[in-house]
């Protein structure tokens, strides 16, 4: 999956925008400091990162100065979103080394253009998602816009947490998931989730998908896990 982190300390802003970016088939994570940017950063390698910009913050001139103090470079795309009365950021935000600005409102089409064809350029596996696309892997298909999952054509009832879970798992199928990944993919933001609450829904999805089959979900040990699509 393609990964773009929101840095902000607004959680309107981050839900709002989150939810426009995964409907276009992005994976989204949440950055409060600049802290968390180099966190998520070096942990999900992410396409871009786009910097909540208002009157006021400081946040996205904390992060660009941290990437820049970096012993080795990430490489990784910084986008301004300039909010109403912040315009006049415009010049010190380029100065900072942002890449790239927009100001706001803008039209949400406008962004998921400009991230889509800069994932294309640059080799990223995003591939533009109605929310409506069937996954498939082995005998089990999953079908988002109607919460079902089957199994050679028995349905599998499971917990909306569990969902999301294997949702994310096969979008990433034969690829590691990091556990924060997962805790991004299956609960709100802002709940505190620790490994052995992730772990445990794991097992639980698990034991659903099981039913006499192989066990498609591998624990790949210090990483995460990995959905089996052989």
């Amino acid at each position: 999956m393609t990964w773009v982190l929101i840095a902000s300390t607004d959680a309107d802003f981050y839900l709002l925008l989150s939810h426009i970016l995964e409907e276009s088939g992005f994976g989204v994570t949440l950055a409060s400091s600049a802290e968390e940017v180099l966190h998520f950063s070096a942990e999900l390698s992410p396409l871009a990162i786009l910097l909540d910009c208002r009157p006021g913050e400081v946040l996205p001139f904390e992060v660009c100065t941290r990437l820049k103090q970096e012993a080795v470079p990430l490489g990784i795309l910084t986008v301004a979103l300039i909010g109403p009365g912040a315009e006049h950021l415009h010049i010190d935000l380029i100065k900072a080394g942002i890449d790239e600005t927009f100001v706001r409102p803008m039209s949400p089409s406008k962004l998921i253009g400009f991230l889509g064809a800069i994932a294309r350029r640059k080799g990223h596996a995003y591939t533009p998602s109605d929310g409506r696309t069937l996954l498939r892997a082995g005998e089990i298909t999953l079908d988002p816009r109607q919460h079902r999952v089957t199994r050679q054509d028995k349905e599998i009832h499971l917990g909306p947490i569990e969902f999301r879970l294997l949702r994310h798992l096969m979008e990433n199928a034969g690829q590691v998931v990091a556990r924060q990944a997962l805790i991004s993919a299956g609960w709100d933001e802002g709940r505190f989730v620790d490994t052995r609450t992730v772990n445990a829904h794991v097992g639980r999805l698990r034991r659903a998908l099981t039913g006499g089959g192989p066990d498609r979900i591998r624990t790949v040990r210090s990483a995460g896990y990995m959905f089996d699509d052989r």
